[in-house]
């Protein structure tokens, strides 16, 4: 590991002592907001510590830093939750072609009831309930929902998935968006993969 100037080394002892009392590494705002820096300055630094090996990231998610040498106690336990890509027609929405990698989330933000899997959002069709385009929304399987709930559904001949509210109508199923730009969609062929459990941000994306 290459030698770490002062501020440097400051924020690496925060990230283990953040990760050592929460269990997750802090993002990028609880960083800059400890330091009294801005956020691109926060940013910064994490980049030279990663450039200098002293911590490493994955793909985008704003909780996923890891300290090289360094873990939590073992009496913390975690969950492996599979992150999904491209979910293809077709396709098992868990099958091997669809995995990216494996997020590792502690069990005290996740109940034990499982198993749980992620689907990274596209669109703005569910911005009214809090969930924006480039969100990682981690999903626990199960195949019934109660009216009112998000749920990620199949739909369709064509397969396709989606993120919704799920109504149950007299003779069709409702997905509601939460976007007044967007109706909701009515189907007799739905099937529900999974409800919203929580949204994982990345707030430099």
């Amino acid at each position: 590991m290459k030698g770490l100037t002062a501020r440097q080394q400051e924020v690496l002892d925060f990230i283990k002592q953040y990760i050592e009392q929460n269990s997750y590494a802090p993002a990028v705002r609880d960083i800059a907001r400890h330091f009294g820096i801005t956020v691109k300055a926060a940013h910064d630094h994490l980049k030279a510590l990663e450039r200098k090996g002293a911590i490493h990231s994955s793909e985008g998610i704003s909780r996923s830093t890891g300290v090289v040498g360094f873990s939590v106690a073992a009496s913390v336990e975690t969950i492996s939750v599979p992150v999904l890509g491209n979910t293809a027609a077709g396709l098992p929405i868990l099958a091997e072609e669809n995995r990216e990698f494996e997020l590792q989330i502690p069990t005290s933000l996740i109940p034990g009831k499982g198993p749980y899997f992620a689907l990274h959002v596209e669109g703005d069709s569910m911005v009214d309930a809090g969930i924006l385009d480039g969100d990682l929304a981690i999903i626990r399987q199960t195949g019934t929902a109660n009216n009112g709930e998000i749920v990620v559904a199949r739909v369709g001949e064509d397969n396709r998935v989606t993120l919704k509210r799920y109504y149950l109508a007299q003779h069709a199923i409702e997905l509601r968006p939460e976007n007044p730009k967007y109706g909701s969609l009515y189907s007799k062929d739905v099937t529900i993969l999974g409800k919203l459990h929580m949204i994982i941000r990345d707030y430099e994306r």
